[in-house]
C-alpha cells in the first residue's frame, strides 16, 4: 500500500505502542492498564493526582485522593527490570532469524571488525562521536547508554542517559521494537552518526538509576 515499513506484527495480550507518523498508527490504539484502571477508579470516585520517582525508596510514589477528599499514597517498588527481560521473551515471537542475520550482515559493513566481534560475543559495542566527544554504548535489547569521558584514566566515565528509540513500534513494558532487535541498533548507530541533536531529541531519555535505562 505505498508503505516501505509494512505492519508491525500484533501480540495477543500485549500492547503495541505505534510510532504517531506511521500511517496505520491508528489500527493499534488500545488503552493501557493505567488507563483502564484510571477509569475504574473514577467510577468509584477516586482520582488520581499525582506521582513521582523517589530516589531513595527507588520506586514511584503515586497520590490518589479518596471519594471523602483525603489524599493517601501508594508506592511501585523498581528495583530491577526483570519484568522488561521476561516480556521481550515473549515478544520475541515477531521476529524471524532470517531479519535477524540480515541486519547482522549489514551492521558487520558499518562498524570495524573489533566492535562487530564485542557485539556478537555480548551484544554491545562502543563508539565515540567526533562532534561531541561523548562515547555511546549500543546494545541489543537494550537502550543505548552515553557516557562522557573525563580523560583521566583513574576516573570512571560518567553516565549522563540511556536513550531509547523505536523507530516503528515497540510493546509495552519491554525492550522489544516492532523491528527484529539488531534493526533497532542499526537504526541508533545511523541516527546517531547523521544527526546526533536529533538523535537526543527523539530518544526517550532515562536517567541511570531508572530500571527502564537498563542498567
Amino acid at each position: 500500500m505505498g508503505e516501505w515499513a509494512g505492519i508491525p506484527v500484533p501480540i495477543e495480550g500485549e500492547r503495541l505502542i505505534v510510532a504517531p507518523q506511521m500511517p496505520f498508527a491508528g489500527l493499534f490504539e488500545r488503552k493501557s492498564a493505567n488507563e483502564i484502571a484510571g477509569e475504574k477508579m473514577a467510577e468509584k470516585g477516586w482520582r488520581w493526582r499525582n506521582s513521582f520517582w523517589c530516589g531513595r525508596w527507588r520506586a514511584i510514589i503515586n497520590l490518589i485522593e479518596r471519594p471523602d477528599g483525603k489524599v493517601v499514597g501508594s508506592w511501585e517498588p523498581a528495583f530491577h527490570h526483570i519484568t522488561h527481560d521476561l516480556a521481550t521473551m515473549g515478544a520475541s515471537v515477531a521476529w524471524g532469524l532470517e531479519q535477524e542475520q540480515r541486519a547482522l550482515q549489514l551492521l558487520g559493513t558499518m562498524i570495524r571488525h573489533h566492535a562487530m566481534k564485542h557485539y556478537v560475543l555480548t551484544g554491545m559495542f562502543l563508539e565515540q562521536s567526533p562532534r561531541s566527544g561523548l562515547c555511546y554504548v549500543f546494545r541489543r535489547l537494550k537502550p543505548t547508554v552515553v557516557l562522557k569521558l573525563t580523560g583521566d584514566p583513574d576516573e570512571s566515565p560518567r553516565i549522563l542517559a540511556s536513550l531509547c528509540m523505536h523507530p516503528i513500534a515497540y510493546y509495552e513494558g519491554s525492550w522489544a521494537g516492532a523491528m527484529c532487535p539488531t534493526d533497532d541498533v542499526i537504526a541508533h548507530l545511523t541516527l546517531m552518526r547523521g544527526d546526533e541533536h536529533r538523535y537526543w531529541k527523539v530518544c526517550n531519555q532515562h536517567p541511570p538509576y531508572r530500571p527502564e535505562a537498563g542498567l
